[in-house]
């Protein structure tokens, strides 16, 4: 049996006495070497981050590590036992309490000492929008870092928390546990409380790292002190203008030199590779070394071209970014006008969409150059010592860690041409905001000016802006409303000065409208210079669209040209199509818009009537024949029937006298001597000629009535050839059901004495 421990509660009392910024609730005294708890002396009352509680905690904390220490040597317990194991990792718990300790030591004596006098003299900075945006960006990682601290600081106290709680779990448990669980419990609850003690002192750390931001951002006032003195100098026009872009030639030479660098060297490894992949085409058959040594060298030769196209892309960025440097150099002497406040903002708008586009792009190429680098670490892992693609290999990983290096810097230098971007901008609306109104109203008219001067293309040599297409637009409306008030005029002027009839008004209306839209329409194309040799295109494309979707489009609508100029049917005309009667409302472009008789509205597309019948009851005139149909018994006198018709016909007004009505003696029926008078009417609907046939019908009733002349109806005659008498016998149902018949329905036999 290994031997056990014996822990006094003398040792880890000692841990438990240093003042902690919150209290750790069932924290055990577990450590052998300290004094009981009810023996330590009372706490006085001391910050826990001052340099006389740190002081205090470090002193304890040594004793605590001396007696540790004391008792791995002369306990007897063996390091790979679980004590053992269990005292080591406390020893190595109280050396990282002291690290803490010597840290927050070292900030704490950082920020006792006295501050800078506010008097003292201010470094003499260069005055230049450099130097002033270097000023700016100390002040915004100075906000950023108090940000980030007091974001640490919460986290360490959620955590301390969460400790603690765990801590009093393990000493309920440890009060609860009997003998045999007793060590176990024990060594658990001093790591729970070791484990709360450290993080006791990051909070204590967290909690002085904070209190330091602070104190650098209340000693930012010299920051301010330094920046205004700079704008001041600036303004005044004391100091040479061009500072600035002397810090952007140097960032441009230094790219430069770099990518030149890459050019030499890839110009190399494209002759290295050159030479091994003619070594593999002369032998295919060697071994998959040269294999290897190929793609190795080819990752090396792309880790160069990428390491260019980085360099490249960054020497246009940072020519980019001369003209924000001097604009706001200009903006800080005051040397500007109002359509420069305009043109520098909209500048400084694209060059922040561009950057923030270009900082999305560069995450990533670091993701994908951090997935390329890992797989090819991989791959250098699993060749032989011997191989010679290492080396290869080897020059490749070197490459691209540098570009790694240099996209990691490239993007931090986005990050702050970001924000230098976002001063200026944000000067500029300083700026603009004292504008008075008439300075106002003119960057409005100088903005309105270059969206209507914007060029959207180019048609031979010739700017097309929107200046040119809103133009041509509001003409061609005007064209519009013109073209419907000449045809609306035509067509008046063709109803009530020439007499045209209704369908020759409609169709001089609509070609008027045509022609009046087409000349208007090439006139805002004119005025606005746009060429018509663009029409070329156009009508090839106009050709291509009518062979295959527009097709029964054009046709329907050369059709309903071809209508209007031929006229087989016009407007107000009586029509029947496919059975149907109607009137044409109205030839459109496309399509005839028909009201049948009974209400209904039917479109018909243009090409229906070139190219199927039609049947126009007024193409030349009004004038319809029709008929009414009447039968009389046999044997009624068929001449007084005649004369009493053509009476009739003849009295009616609505019916034409020439041509003369004409009664014909159409056939003898079955049931009637038929009858058909056939007149003429001047109508131009189906019901016109209805009500006249009901005014005739209503009418030779009467004169028959008056003649005692019947108007026949169906009837049936039934002859019984008899040559004997019938017999009629009345049976029962007995005799029926004999007979096996059953009566028919609704009869009822009678007896003979009924």
């Amino acid at each position: 049996m290994k031997p056990s421990v014996i822990l006094t509660s003398a040792t880890l009392v000692g841990l438990l006495l240093i003042n902690l910024p919150v209290p750790t609730a069932g924290a055990q005294n577990l450590l052998p070497g300290s004094p009981p708890a009810d023996e330590a002396a009372p706490e006085v009352a001391v910050e826990p981050t001052s340099l006389e509680a740190i002081a205090q905690r470090g002193a304890a904390l040594a004793g605590e590590r001396d007696a540790l220490a004391t008792e791995l040597q002369h306990s007897g317990v063996e390091t790979t036992s679980l004590a053992g194991k269990h005292l080591l990792r406390s020893q190595e718990k109280l050396a990282e309490i002291e690290r803490l300790l010597d840290a927050q030591a070292g900030l704490a004596r950082a920020l006792a000492a006295p501050a800078e006098s506010p008097d003292a003299e201010l470094p003499d900075d260069e005055p230049s929008v450099f130097m002033l945006n270097v000023l700016y960006e100390q002040q915004a990682a100075a906000e950023s870092a108090l940000v980030e601290k007091r974001r640490n600081l919460e986290a360490a106290r959620e955590q301390l928390e969460t400790l603690e709680a765990r801590s009093r779990e393990a000493g309920a448990r440890l009060e609860k546990s009997t003998a045999e669980e007793k060590a176990r419990n024990q060594r658990a609850a001093r790591s729970a409380a070791l484990a709360v003690r450290v993080q006791a002192e990051q909070v204590n750390l967290a909690t002085l790292e904070l209190q330091t931001a602070q104190a650098q951002r209340e000693r930012g006032d010299s920051l301010e002190a330094r920046i205004a003195a700079i704008r001041d100098s600036l303004a005044s026009g004391d100091v040479e203008a061009g500072g600035a872009l002397t810090a952007v030639m140097e960032r441009e030479s230094a790219v430069q030199r770099e990518r030149n660098d890459a050019e030499r060297e890839l110009a190399t490894a494209e002759l290295r590779l050159a030479a091994e992949k003619t070594r593999y085409a002369a032998d295919p058959g060697s071994s998959a070394e040269r294999l290897a040594v190929v793609e190795a060298l080819t990752a090396y030769r792309d880790a160069l071209a990428k390491h260019i196209s980085v360099a490249n892309f960054e020497l246009e960025r940072l020519g980019s970014l001369r003209d924000i440097w001097a604009h706001w150099e200009s903006l800080l002497r005051a040397d500007y006008s109002s359509d420069d406040l305009a043109s520098w903002q909209e500048l400084a708008d694209n060059q922040l969409s561009d950057l923030r586009q270009t900082e999305a792009v560069r995450q990533a190429q670091v993701a994908d150059l951090r997935i390329r680098l890992a797989g090819l670490a991989s791959r250098i892992s699993q060749l032989p010592a011997e191989s010679q693609a290492r080396a290869p290999l080897r020059e490749a990983e070197a490459a691209l860690n540098k570009v790694y290096t240099e996209l990691l810097a490239a993007d931090r230098m986005l990050a702050a041409d970001r924000r230098m971007t976002e001063r200026f901008a944000a000067e500029i609306d300083t700026v603009t905001g004292n504008l008075s109104f008439l300075e106002h109203l003119s960057r409005v008219l100088q903005k309105a000016r270059g969206f209507w001067n914007f060029e959207i293309t180019t048609i031979d040599d010739a700017p097309f802006t929107v200046g040119s297409l809103t133009m041509g637009l509001l003409l061609f409306a005007a064209g519009l409303w013109a073209s419907r008030m000449g045809a609306r005029f035509v067509g008046h002027f063709s109803a009530s000065r020439l007499k045209l009839d209704a369908g020759a008004v409609q169709a001089m209306h609509t070609l008027s409208f045509y022609f009046l839209l087409i000349g208007f329409t090439l006139l805002a194309l004119r005025a606005v210079h746009f060429p018509l040799t663009a029409f070329t295109f156009l009508g090839g494309a106009l050709a291509i669209g009518v062979g295959f979707g527009s097709q029964n489009v054009m046709n329907n609508f050369i059709s309903g040209l071809i209508l209007m100029l031929e006229r087989p049917v016009r407007a107000q005309d009586v029509v029947e199509v496919d059975g149907s009667h109607g009137v044409i409302q109205r030839i459109g472009p496309r399509s005839t818009h028909i009201r049948s008789t009974d209400g209904r509205h039917i479109v018909v597309p243009n090409s229906f009537f070139l190219e199927s019948n039609v049947v126009n009851w007024t193409l030349s005139d009004d004038l319809m024949r029709t008929k009414v149909s009447v039968g009389v018994c046999y044997g009624s006198p068929t001449r007084l029937v005649k004369q009493l018709i053509e009476e009739v016909t003849a009295a009616e007004p609505l019916v034409l006298n020439q041509p003369a009505p004409k009664v014909i003696f159409d056939a003898f029926g079955d049931n009637s001597l038929n009858f058909d008078v056939y007149f003429w009417v001047e109508a131009r609907s189906p019901m016109a000629v209805n009500e006249v046939q009901s005014r005739i019908r209503f009418a030779i009733d009467d004169v028959f009535r008056e003649h005692n002349l019947v108007i026949a109806f169906p009837q049936r005659d039934v002859h019984l050839d008899a040559v004997a008498p019938l017999e009629v016998r009345l049976v029962d149902g007995t005799e029926k059901a004999g007979n096996g018949a059953a009566p028919p329905s609704g009869y009822s036999a009678k007896s003979p004495d009924e």
